[in-house]
């Protein structure tokens, strides 16, 4: 199978350096990261650090067949060329499309729906959610309208995050959907297994090598959540994802001062965020460009603990256990789709003991049963990918 992926890229695509038809140039070295500049451009790349886990498990997915990621942008650039998409829809037999967040009110699907009307083959969506379920209908914009409209008129698969994207897709008259969750789930099964059955471990709540993650720039709550489990010497360590592009997290130094350690992947300028005065303990901010160097940082940790979906699914994929606050819909569709332990942000937000609610909390988690569950899931991904042919 000839596979034209795109969408979602996974870290490796820092290194592409130009494409022309199904061609692909790589630079044999990825970009530096050392200034202000550098470090929130190569945010602004990806968006959300996180989002490199999604096409990473993609990729992972369609390993065993003839696989080519494109930039998306490369096919929104190529679409008023009827000869570059006259080699594409001769060069592949299918496209998989990583995704996320697609189905929201405030994003407008116009580029998918050109891209996809020219390419004369299958597609498959692969990961799709929403993201803001209340009046999602009477919100969609008029581009994600066209985008479910020609994906309705031709051969198309979608592989969506949870039960409610799926209901929702086939309500828009969908003829293949499957629930299989994110691709990421699925990227090191083992460690993934490895790490639910540490995680029914109350003493976990007096761990102080914690990986934390939350919205720091926005609210308090990761720093409240610190001082309530470390020790008064104890090093929060924080991993940043998107909150220097989104969350008012800021560098206040010029652009070429340097602020990023690219060894250790701390970040080594000055910041200034909401709530930043509230620190009572040592702390240091961390982000990471190569998911496996995330990966080999976070394996030395003892706990993945936060509000960030791929902040905790990539300790687990280092067999590290992890716990998630939710905090919105996406992620409840996500974790009651897998069958993952968590934790509510409106009820852990109000516990006055915290430590204590927490080791109480995983200690009555069954570790045997959420195993399980993720088994089944795993399979139901490796099937629904054999029904398309992948």
């Amino acid at each position: 199978m000839r596979i034209l992926l795109t969408g979602i890229p996974s870290y490796l695509q820092r290194t592409v350096s130009g494409v022309s038809g199904a061609e692909v140039r790589h630079r044999p070295y990825f970009d530096e990261v050392r200034t202000k500049k550098e470090l929130i451009e190569q945010v602004k790349k990806i968006a959300n650090t996180g989002n490199y886990l999604i096409g990473e498990g993609a990729a992972h997915a369609l390993r065993g067949h003839d696989v080519t990621y494109l930039p998306f942008w490369h096919l929104v650039n190529s679409r008023n060329s009827d000869e570059a998409y006259e080699s594409l829809n001769e060069e592949f037999d299918i496209c998989v499309f990583a995704s996320a967040n697609l189905l929201r009110p405030g994003y407008s699907a116009d580029l998918e729906a050109e891209v996809f009307e020219k390419l004369k083959m299958p597609v498959v969506i692969m990961g799709i959610g929403i993201q803001r379920r209340e009046g999602l209908k009477e919100n969609l914009p008029a581009g994600t309208l066209k985008f479910l409209e020609v994906l309705r008129n031709k051969e198309s698969f979608f592989l969506t995050r949870g039960y409610f994207t799926a209901e929702f897709l086939r309500e828009q008259g969908m003829k293949f959907v499957k629930p299989t969750g994110c691709p990421s789930l699925f990227f090191a099964p083992a460690e993934m297994k490895r790490s639910l059955a540490a995680l029914a471990n109350p003493e976990l709540a007096s761990s102080q090598k914690i990986a934390f993650g939350g919205y720091l720039g926005s609210v308090a709550d990761t720093i409240v959540d610190a001082h309530a489990l470390l020790k008064p010497d104890s090093v929060a360590s924080y991993v940043i994802q998107d909150e220097v592009v989104a969350y008012n997290l800021s560098l206040p130094v010029d652009d070429d001062l340097p602020v990023y350690d690219r060894a250790s992947g701390r970040i080594t300028g000055r910041t200034a965020y909401k709530h930043s005065e509230k620190w009572q303990r040592k702390h240091e901010l961390l982000v990471f460009f190569d998911t496996n160097q995330w990966r080999s940082w976070v394996s030395a940790r003892d706990l993945c603990f936060g509000r960030r979906f791929h902040g905790c699914i990539i300790g687990m994929q280092a067999g590290v256990p992890s716990l998630m606050i939710a905090v919105d819909d996406r992620m409840r569709e996500m974790l009651e789709f897998i069958g993952f332990p968590y934790m509510e942000a409106a009820v852990w937000n109000r516990e006055q003991d915290r430590k204590a609610y927490l080791a109480s909390f995983l200690s009555k988690i069954d570790s045997q049963a959420v195993i399980d569950r993720y088994s089944a899931c795993e399979t139901n991904f490796r099937n629904a990918l054999a029904h398309v042919g992948l």
